[in-house]
C-alpha cells in the first residue's frame, strides 16, 4: 500500500509538472506574440505610420486594457499631429498673402516714391500689413497657451452675469455705429469658476463675429439663461447664418468663409472661443436660427 501511494504521488507529481510546463509554455508564447504586436506596431508609427494600431484580442484582460489605452493615446497623438500640419499649412496659406502686400508695399517705395509724402504713405501701408502679421502670432500664441492650460493658475469664482452684461453694453455703441442693433437678456445670479478676462474674450469674440458677419439693420442678441444648475450663453443674430455643410469647420484655425480672404479677419476668433470654453469644460454648440445663427456656450455654474 506505501509502495502504491508513493507511485501514485510520483505519477501525479510528474503529471502536474508537465502540465504547468505545458500551460507556462502557452502562455509565454501567447504573451510574446502580443508583445510582439507591440513591437511591430511600435516600429511602424516610429517609421511614420501613425495610423498604426496594437490589434485587440476581445479577451478583456489586463493587456486588452493595456492595449485599448495605448491605442487611445495613439488616436490621440495622431489627432494633434493631423492639427499640427493643417496649422502649419493654415499658416504658411494664410500668411503668405499680408507678406506679399508687405513686400509689394516696399517694393513700390524703392521703385516709384519720389516725395516724403509717397515713402510716408509705403511705410504707412508696410506697418498696417506688419500690424495685421503680429495680430495673427499673437492670436495663435494666446491660442497655444489656453490649449495648454496655463491660464487656469488664474482661476477663480466670478460674476458670470455681470461679466457677461458688462461686454455686451460695452459693445452696444459699435453696434449702433455699425447699424446694428444688440439686445441684451441676462439673468442674474450665474457664478462660475474660470478665468474673467479669457471669459470676456470668449464672449466679445463671439459679439464681434456676430457684428462683422450679419450686414447692416440686423439684430444680435446676448443672452444668458440659468436652468436649475446649467446656464447657456447664446449669441445669436438674424443675418444670413453658415451652411450646414460648413458649420463643423468654423472653430478651425485660419477657417474663413470667405475663401477669397478679401474680407478683414484671420479666422482664429472662433478656434480661440474653442480653446477658451474647452479650458472651462464648456460645450458649444451652433443653432439654425432661421434666419441667422446661434452659438450656445453651455456649462455648469458654481453656485
Amino acid at each position: 500500500m506505501q509502495h502504491a501511494i508513493v507511485r501514485a504521488f510520483a505519477w501525479a507529481g510528474g503529471l502536474t509538472l508537465l502540465l504547468a510546463i505545458a500551460g507556462g509554455a502557452v502562455l509565454a508564447n501567447s504573451f510574446l506574440r502580443r508583445i510582439d504586436a507591440i513591437t511591430r506596431t511600435n516600429r511602424a508609427i516610429m517609421e511614420g505610420d501613425l495610423s498604426a494600431r496594437i490589434p485587440v484580442r476581445g479577451t478583456h484582460d489586463e493587456i486588452d486594457q493595456l492595449i485599448a489605452s495605448l491605442n487611445a493615446m495613439l488616436g490621440r497623438i495622431q489627432q494633434l499631429m493631423d492639427g499640427l500640419r493643417q496649422v502649419s499649412s493654415d499658416i504658411a496659406h494664410d500668411l503668405r498673402t499680408p507678406l506679399g502686400r508687405l513686400r509689394q508695399h516696399l517694393e513700390d517705395a524703392r521703385e516709384r516714391a519720389k516725395t516724403t509724402a509717397d515713402y510716408d504713405a509705403a511705410t504707412d501701408a508696410a506697418i498696417a500689413e506688419a500690424d495685421e502679421l503680429l495680430e495673427t502670432f499673437s492670436a495663435l500664441l494666446r491660442i497655444a497657451q489656453v490649449e495648454a492650460g496655463a491660464q487656469k493658475s488664474a482661476f477663480a469664482e466670478l460674476d458670470l452675469s455681470a461679466l457677461a452684461r458688462s461686454v455686451g453694453e460695452a459693445y452696444q455703441p459699435a453696434a449702433e455705429d455699425s447699424g446694428h442693433t444688440l439686445d441684451i437678456h441676462i439673468e442674474d445670479g450665474v457664478h462660475l469658476t474660470g478665468d474673467r478676462q479669457l471669459l470676456a474674450q470668449m464672449i466679445s469674440n463671439l459679439v464681434e463675429n456676430a457684428l462683422h458677419h450679419t450686414p447692416d439693420d440686423s439684430s444680435v442678441t446676448l443672452a444668458l439663461r440659468r436652468t436649475g444648475a446649467r446656464f447657456d450663453i447664446e449669441v445669436a443674430d438674424n443675418g444670413p447664418g453658415i451652411p450646414e455643410a460648413e458649420r463643423g469647420r468654423v472653430f478651425d484655425r485660419f477657417y474663413r468663409l470667405d475663401r477669397s480672404r478679401s474680407t478683414a479677419g484671420s479666422g482664429l476668433g472662433l478656434a480661440l472661443v474653442k480653446a477658451i470654453a474647452g479650458l472651462h469644460g464648456l460645450s458649444i454648440e451652433l443653432t439654425d436660427r432661421k434666419p441667422g445663427l446661434g452659438v450656445v456656450v453651455t456649462g455648469t455654474a458654481a453656485r
